[in-house]
């Protein structure tokens, strides 16, 4: 595999760049070509003119892309040009596929995406790119995706429009040009290997506050009740519509889904006083604010690079926020050598939003770098164990204190002689010393205020709170409910003692929660019963997880007594549930699973 990447500045620079590849033996020896395209002008015929130019004269290839505020190549961002990048897979497929959303109905392009994907063979990535101010267009598409078997990166990008620009001119192309669509890529080929990474960098600090009304799923109305624009006016002192994105950049939002943080940049107040953004809020979600300190948004940009560079790969690409290169002005550019150095044909963008989905966690981004890295191996057999990805080394994840003055001796290049360390950056570092201890107590109340003291999984309370909030959203009808019990555990009381009935707790609960998912839950309901919840997540995925955790007890071993079973029984949502009738049915599985023998799996498709 190789990849070869050139900006442009006219037609003339991209038919002589073409012709070099044409006539090179790496594209003889090519299986499939993809070309992408990140370009400024957000002009229809110069973009027709030049996807038609690549399709004639590389007759193998196919092409995505979109417009951007800016694109970048080995290392340096090149204003006013065009940015091509052209992978060449020696071993691997692409198929691509797209929709204008004007001329096709939602629904009608998740139906064929997915019948799409379903025939496609030793899938190993996909790539998206779409116009990400069709929020509401752009999520339920999204929410389509199921590769709960699979740990297949979905990434990609949104597209952007350069400052001064009407926001409804920006475009993702393929074979045709769109306003409102989305163009996939399909990345296939038992030898490709493909890394999808990001990192984020900001800190967040203060108190969460709830997300109560939302329009069309990206335009706060109000949080915690109050004017979405009152909030930066109470906290920044920010109160014009003027400039507001260039006030309040420092500061995005984040939230957490699946234990995964996510940033949201405010990039316009209407006159209402409500805050429109490039990615989805929900409502119930918790928001809080975060700040950027420069040394460690780069250090952590530096870790992703780092981490990358053992990769060996052949062929690399960034998507990043449009947010990072507006905060750290002159200094971006050393995130972009800090990829270049390693990989010299890095190409991208600065994008609107940012696209990463693994294994149902993730999803539209902002403020964040998303490198993907590709490669194509000779033994088939080698294989990416899930510890094998890059892990974000933020902050509040330990208590590690940052020593910013080494940390602005090995990023600065303009601060190696002082000898004074900025004010700005004592500054910064005394706030993130205090947010982490603040944040670290809070993190030791919740847990106690959510945690079961003796098997470490959730009490009944947050368990509870947990299901009644997948149920409110009702975003996916593929809600599962899993609850065991410990089959004669009044006996193992009686007959061994509470020490070792506790040992049996603590053992159960651990292997069952091994035996879950990462965006899944599981809680103690009381006694020796547990409850799991597994949202996004069919019949058949919920009935194997739970003969999972029964096989995974049953094998535990016991120095002074007999081996140990459960019985499960397994819900799955209906439309006229509410929060009691789906607990009465899986209660009432387990029910007959335990008068029926025990040590089994019953679901309510027996129509208990």
């Amino acid at each position: 595999m190789k990849q070869k990447t050139c900006a442009i500045q006219d037609s003339y620079d991209a038919v002589k760049f073409l012709n070099e590849i044409k006539n090179s033996a790496d594209y003889k020896n090519a299986k499939s070509v993809l070309v992408n395209i990140f370009t400024e002008r957000i002009q229809k015929d110069y973009i027709s003119y030049i996807t038609c130019s690549i399709k004639k004269i590389l007759d193998k290839a196919k092409v995505s892309g979109l417009t951007c505020l800016q694109g970048f190549a080995q290392g340096d961002p090149v204003k006013g040009t065009t940015i091509l990048t052209v992978f060449l897979f020696e071993k691997s497929e692409i198929d691509v596929l797209e929709f204008d959303f004007v001329k096709t109905p939602v629904e009608e392009a998740k139906k064929a995406f997915v019948n799409k994907m379903k025939n496609l063979k030793d899938l190993k990535a996909i790539q998206v790119y779409t116009t990400p101010l069709q929020n509401k267009i752009t999520n339920d598409f999204l929410s389509s995706f199921n590769l709960e078997e699979a740990d297949i990166p979905i990434f990609g990008a949104g597209a952007g429009f350069e400052a001064g620009s009407v926001p409804q001119k920006l475009l993702v192309f393929g074979n045709e040009v769109h306003k409102s669509g989305i163009v996939i890529t399909f990345f296939r080929g038992k030898n490709l290997k493909v890394y999808a990474e990001s990192t984020l960098g900001w800190t967040p600090v203060g108190k969460e506050m709830e997300v109560t009304e939302v329009i069309d799923n990206h335009i706060l109305k109000t949080i915690d009740n109050i004017l979405a624009g009152d909030i930066y006016k109470n906290y920044l002192g920010v109160t014009s519509s003027k400039n507001f994105l260039e006030n309040t950049c420092e500061f995005p939002f984040m939230l957490r889904r699946s234990g995964k943080w996510l940033a949201r940049i405010p990039i316009v107040k209407d006159e209402k006083g409500f805050i429109h953004f490039t990615a989805d809020i929900r409502k119930g979600e918790k928001l809080v604010f975060s700040y950027g300190a420069k040394k460690i948004i780069l250090q952590q940009s530096f870790n992703l690079a780092e981490y990358m560079s053992r990769k060996n790969l052949e062929g690399l690409i960034l998507h990043i926020c449009r947010n990072r290169q507006a905060y750290l002005k002159e200094d971006e550019l050393l995130e972009l050598q800090a990829f270049s150095n390693f990989y010299r044909e890095t190409a991208g963008c600065f994008a609107f939003a940012e696209i990463l989905y693994r294994n149902k966690t993730g999803g539209l981004q902002n403020s964040a770098l998303l490198a993907i890295g590709f490669k194509e191996v000779d033994d088939i057999q080698e294989s990416m164990y899930s510890e094998d990805c890059y892990v974000e080394d933020f902050f509040y994840g330990n208590s590690r204190f940052i020593d910013f003055n080494k940390l602005g001796t090995e990023i600065s290049l303009n601060n190696k002689k002082e000898k004074l360390i900025p004010f700005e950056d004592r500054l910064v570092n005394f706030l993130h010393a205090t947010s982490r201890d603040l944040y670290l107590a809070n993190l030791k109340l919740e847990e106690i205020a959510t945690t079961d003291g003796l098997t470490k999984v959730f009490n009944r309370k947050k368990i509870s709170e947990l299901i009644n909030y997948e149920l409110s959203k009702r975003e996916s009808k593929n809600i599962n409910l899993i609850m065991f019990d410990i089959d004669n555990f009044k006996k193992v009381n009686d007959t061994y003692g509470h020490d070792m009935g506790d040992e049996v707790l603590v053992r159960v609960a651990q292997t069952a929660k091994q035996c879950i998912r990462g965006h899944d839950s599981m809680g103690r309901w009381g006694g020796e019963e547990f409850m799991i919840l597994l949202p996004d997540t069919e019949r058949e995925n919920a009935l194997s997880i739970a003969e999972r955790i029964r096989s995974e007890v049953h094998k535990l071993q016991w120095e002074k007594m007999p081996q140990i079973t459960i019985s499960l029984g397994v819900a799955a949502l209906r439309d006229d549930d509410d929060n009691k009738s789906f607990y009465k049915r899986v209660d009432n599985c387990l029910y007959y699973a335990k008068t029926h023998g025990k040590n089994q799996v019953v679901s309510d498709s027996k129509n208990l």
